[in-house]
């Protein structure tokens, strides 16, 4: 009698440890990434917010540079409100939307921690910028950031390689740089 005790409670062990492994195994934040190249004929937008450091309100800046299928398009804001600035419209096309996507699959703009507790950008790298990178196709998609500071945000990709990236599809990008405040 005793054996078969032992062995019942030995099987309820290994039972329990098995479901723990298996609910373990499931909730992970690091879920398959999105391919891009899905999205070439879509309406989806991929999107870089570059938000300055942080300041008084009358100085504070932000660009956000946005790339969808049939237009490029950079804005400049002012303020924490988001007060538009300025605002420059390119004519973009199927083709070079289809490559842009491409490269940035290759550069991880879809690779990052998606636990909602990391989800708020806002306050890290006071002195430096912070960079939101987002996926919007009726809302959003995906959406991971970063810093100039370091390996703070929650973006996996290349941080510089995807920033040149954006930046490349605005023709005038330096000149609207230049009236960024940092």
């Amino acid at each position: 009698m005793r054996y078969f005790t032992g062995f019942l409670v030995s099987v309820g062990l290994i039972i329990l440890i098995l479901v723990i492994i298996l609910k373990s195994g499931g909730s992970s934040n690091h879920p398959q990434p999105i391919n891009l190249n899905s999205y070439a004929n879509s309406d989806a937008t991929v999107q870089l917010t570059i938000d300055g450091p942080i300041n008084a309100d009358q100085i504070h800046q932000s660009i956000q540079i946005s790339i969808g299928r049939s237009e490029s398009r950079s804005q400049l804001f002012q303020g924490y409100q988001g007060n538009i600035k300025t605002t420059n419209i390119y004519q973009n096309n199927q083709d070079a939307y289809t490559v842009f996507l491409h490269a940035l699959n290759l550069v991880g703009f879809t690779k990052g921690n998606s636990d909602p507790k990391l989800s708020d950008e806002r306050g890290y790298c006071p002195a430096g910028e912070r960079y939101v990178f987002e996926l919007t196709e009726s809302g959003d998609i995906e959406r991971y950031w970063a810093t100039s500071c370091g390996s703070q945000g929650t973006y996996g990709g290349s941080v510089i390689k995807t920033l040149d990236l954006f930046k490349k599809q605005i023709p005038d990008y330096n000149s609207i740089a230049n009236n960024f405040v940092l």
